[in-house]
């Protein structure tokens, strides 16, 4: 559907990392940018101010309904806002709206244990479509709403994959990270499904990035695009982004 749409999942460092994300944004002028992010390490400063406890199970946060507003705050207010700011100080005719707006996304609890942990899938890609086509750049807080008006708290690579799915368009996981590494550190610039079984096994890929790769093939799978895990930090992130070129590590589709 989306050829010439690219969207960019932004990590809570890359939301720090202003100087890089203005260089994209003032380029992506006159392109089709699609932008979501989380912010959890804003959420956990919000919670340490508020002296609120923060649990989390298997890497998500637990989000009980009680809690909603401020995680909100954090993430469409503080997050949201500051993300859209500086991509308008930076030409884009920046919108800022939930991964839910225009029921572009379908949301449900994912676990009564995790309060309002949402769970998303893709749904309907006209509203989208519609900012793309009359030059908006839209600013996805990885927040979400159901039919019956509650609101989800949503892993924001969770959000994305759902974005892009429902745009079929190309992946960005853009953070501190350049890639998958090697054993001696070196940027691996392609991988597929037996390749990074390998490299489990070996051991090359472990802990945190095991995770990441493997959403990264599943990804592949479900929006029949390329995926890409790369770093703001990268010298070929404006030209690569959005040309659609291989950037930091790319999943291509099998």
């Amino acid at each position: 559907m989306s050829d010439n749409t690219v969207v960019v999942k932004l990590s809570g460092k890359a939301l720090g990392a202003t100087d890089e994300l203005s260089a994209l944004f003032k380029a992506a002028c006159g392109q089709k940018l699609v932008i979501v992010h989380g912010g959890g390490v804003e959420v956990d400063a919000l919670f340490k101010d508020l002296n609120l406890e923060v649990i989390k199970k298997d890497g998500l946060r637990v989000s009980p309904q009680e809690q909603m507003p401020y995680i909100c705050a954090a993430l469409a207010g503080m997050c949201n806002k500051s993300l859209q700011a500086l991509a308008i100080k930076s030409g884009l005719n920046a919108l800022g709206i939930l991964a839910s707006d225009g029921k572009s996304i379908k949301v449900e609890q994912l676990s009564k244990d995790l309060g309002m942990v949402g769970k998303v899938e893709p749904n309907d890609a006209k509203y989208l479509q519609m900012l793309l086509d009359n030059g908006y750049t839209p600013v996805i807080a990885s927040l979400a709403m159901d039919d019956e008006g509650k609101l989800y708290n949503v892993n924001a690579d969770d959000a994305a994959l759902a974005i892009a799915r429902v745009l079929k368009a190309p992946l960005y996981y853009i953070s501190d990270v350049p890639g998958v590494l090697d054993k001696n550190g070196n940027l691996i610039p392609e991988l597929n499904e037996s390749l990074v079984n390998t490299l489990i096994a070996d051991g090359t890929i472990s802990g945190g990035m095991t995770v990441k790769v493997k959403s990264a093939l599943q990804a592949t799978v479900q929006i029949q695009r390329p995926v890409y895990i790369a770093s703001y930090k990268d010298k070929d992130l404006v030209q690569n982004l959005l040309s659609r070129q291989r950037l930091g590590t790319v999943f291509n589709v099998q």
